[in-house]
């Protein structure tokens, strides 16, 4: 027992959640991040919460270094290792455009130069047999020489994910010359049966390993300086956490390590009030990440695709990011049209009201414009926001336009929230889900600003603002389970024995397992969920069908050849039926069958001690899309627990977010804090009695 600590590192603030396991205090903290030094702003919220460090029993970590560093196209210089005569497969990549009629869009370029992709002169056959055996003095004696800066091996053979042992030899061979060269090998990284695919995760896996390594240093010598001792984990992109021994060994299994946490988070509320259908909208101060959560669980891909071509074959949270965030720019085209972002103030400098050298108009400035946000209470009291600045950014934007700064304001609020709205159709109307059956889980510092407009816009009837929204990633972090995914491509036919397709599994489920163990507590209970991706014969794409548990008997197979006829006709309209069923990947995923009890969050909070209390309730004028500056009252948070139902339009004052309740809307609170507001012509929802509502979070 003790404190656990959940911790997100954003692009703009690095937020701190945590919860006393003894005597149920929660501690919450929020500093503006440093994207140069990282490791100075978990210093800082450390200090800032102001718990004693000896009491901190775990720590989990969200990160965005990763995504940032192949955003920004930091990373390391990657030497690429592939069988000879498919040095080009990370240029020539896949066949199929973003834009079939654009004859202007160019593949996107890989994370790998031409010169440093290398052929080997080795060669394992389609069933794992060594063909041409690997010399390892061809290794040395082709791998170039590197001088300063950050440089890192990737290694990919034909099937090595059948049989490894040539990109083992390449490893060895590397390290003779070079033990402290980071090597990164494919079947390690990916083990699955497309070349390209699990060439270009290893190829990203490379790229990011010295950055998580200098990132995981410096965040164990801040630890150990701060009295928290060296063992801490890494949130994962599939929403499980790792030691950070273990994590920074694989940099592609924690790219999306930042956005997991408010899916996670997410689902927390999600159950807590209910909501067995939600879209949680997590919307910070650079980006915006959009995520379903069905009966308590976000979704999950097998794959994350870092732009349109570059996918990454790990499994993560089934996430849709756009650049929107508080610190987004509003900029006119060369068609003189106004856009906002995907470019960013980010922490610095920041917002022009921020008054940190900022000059242009963002997201902040706008919504401080229209009286949305109180500049004497942004981040409770500790940062002054400056009016005057957005004033003078917008206005000058606006002589660009020809018109007033608040008009170009609303038209930033209204083209940000419909460019939100559309990530969330995408993510749901053009997979064939009706996104107004769904509740909206409004997070992030920014995200209760916007949510309710955004539903308007979608047609949802249904916001939930969780307690603490800005700091639900922290959140999610600290909630996080063990999770271990393994998948290994196979070759096989449905016409396969069950005793083999039996042993391939119980191999892998003693692997993920043991992995398992290692992360967590060695006594933990565990659960256990295999899968099988099939296809018909002679296809190209295949989908994960659930095995029972138990042994696989023929009886089983059948059943899950049958599932897998079901799902294709769900998903294409009919079926083939009479075509052999092949099978090319196996999964496991290992997860607590029980995770640790948090004590329910409350609004009462300790650490973050510059926060001021909220002023009292009052009456400002706030600009709304429909009719202009009006009258809006404005109320802390705990002012509407046991107040029944309010009217918009109407302001709730926390310390992390502010929440805008447009006209034409209604929120309600809760016992704990967690407001929810609904269309006023909506129906009342299943979960509608706040005041018996039981809230986890």
């Amino acid at each position: 027992m003790g404190i656990r600590v959940g911790i997100d590192t954003g692009g703009t603030f690095t937020d701190l959640v945590a919860a006393d396991e003894d005597s149920g205090d929660w501690y919450v903290a929020k500093v503006p991040s440093n994207p140069s030094h990282p490791v100075e702003a978990l210093a800082a919220v450390l200090a800032q919460a102001e718990f004693a460090p000896e009491d901190v029993s775990f720590i989990v970590v969200g990160t965005t270094i990763g995504i940032n560093a192949v955003l920004t196209r930091t990373g390391a210089r990657v030497i690429f290792l592939t069988t000879r005569g498919f040095e080009d497969v990370p240029y020539i990549q896949r066949i199929n455009r973003k834009n079939h009629y654009d004859f202007a869009w160019r593949k996107p370029t890989p994370f790998v130069h031409q010169r440093d992709c290398i052929g080997i002169d080795e060669r394992v056959n389609a069933e794992g047999e060594v063909v041409r055996q690997l010399d390892p003095e061809e290794v040395r004696r082709l791998l170039p020489e590197h001088g300063g800066g950050d440089v890192a091996v990737a290694v990919c053979f034909l099937f090595a994910y059948l049989n490894s042992s040539s990109e083992l030899a390449a490893r060895e061979a590397i390290s003779a010359v070079d033990a402290d060269l980071a090597v990164s090998l494919s079947h390690e990284v990916a083990p699955i049966w497309r070349e390209y695919e699990r060439g270009t995760a290893a190829i990203l896996d490379a790229y990011l390993k010295p950055t998580l390594h200098r990132y995981v240093a410096g965040v164990t010598e801040a630890f150990r300086t701060q009295g928290l001792g060296s063992t801490w984990s890494l949130l994962k992109s599939n929403g499980g956490h790792a030691l950070s021994t273990e994590a920074r060994e694989r940099p592609s299994h924690v790219l999306l390590s930042g956005v997991a946490g408010g899916a996670i988070g997410g689902a927390f509320v999600a159950r807590a009030r209910n909501a067995s259908k939600a879209i949680a909208l997590d919307m910070g101060g650079t980006s915006c990440d959009v995520c379903l959560v069905v009966d308590g669980s976000p979704l999950f891909s097998s794959e994350f695709e870092i732009e349109f071509g570059l996918p990454v074959a790990v499994p993560t949270v089934s996430t849709k990011p756009i650049g929107a965030g508080g610190g987004s720019i509003g900029w006119v085209d060369p068609g003189g049209f106004l856009q906002v972002g995907p470019q960013s103030a980010g922490a610095d400098p920041g917002p022009a009201c921020y008054g940190h050298g900022g000059e242009e108009p963002t997201l902040t400035d706008a919504n401080l414009a229209l009286g949305r946000l109180n500049p004497d209470y942004f981040l409770g009291g500790r940062l002054t926001l400056d009016p005057e600045r957005s004033r003078r950014a917008l206005e000058s934007l606006g002589e660009t336009l020809g018109t007033s700064g608040v008009e170009v304001a609303s038209a930033m609020i209204r083209i940000a929230n419909e460019n939100m709205a559309s990530a969330v159709r995408i993510l749901t109307v053009e997979k064939g889900v009706d996104p107004r059956d769904y509740a909206l889980i409004a997070m992030g510092g920014a995200g209760p600003t916007h949510a309710a407009e955004i539903a308007e816009a979608i047609g949802i009837q249904r916001v939930i603002v969780p307690l603490h929204p800005g700091l639900t990633s922290a959140f999610g972090a600290l909630a996080a389970e063990v999770r271990v995914d393994v998948v290994n491509s196979v070759n096989l036919k449905s016409t396969t024995s069950p005793q083999t397709v039996e042993a391939l599994l119980d191999r892998l489920e003693a692997s993920a397992v043991a992995n398992f163990r290692a992360q967590g507590s060695p006594s933990q209970a565990y659960s256990v969920a295999r899968f099988i991706a099939m296809r018909y014969e002679g296809q190209n794409y295949e989908q994960d069908v659930a095995l029972p548990s138990g042994h696989v008997t023929q009886d089983v197979l059948s059943s899950v050849v049958a599932g897998y006829h079901d799902l294709y006709y769900s998903f294409y309209g009919y079926r083939l039926d009479a075509l052999p069923v092949e099978f090319v990947r196996l999964a496991i995923t290992v997860r607590a069958a029980d995770t640790a009890a948090l004590p329910t969050l409350s609004l009462d909070v300790r650490g973050h001690a510059a926060v001021k209390e909220p002023p009292g309730a009052r009456t400002v004028g706030v600009h709304f899309k429909d009719g202009g500056f009006r009258p809006t009252g404005v109320v802390s948070r705990t002012e509407l627990i046991g107040c029944g139902e309010r009217a918009g339009p109407l302001i709730v004052e926390s310390m992390d977010s502010t929440v805008v309740v447009p006209p034409g809307w209604v929120v309600e609170s809760d016992a704990v804090g967690i407001l929810e507001m609904r269309s006023a012509d909506a129906p009342e929802s299943p979960s509608h009695n706040m005041r018996r509502g039981r809230a986890s979070t």
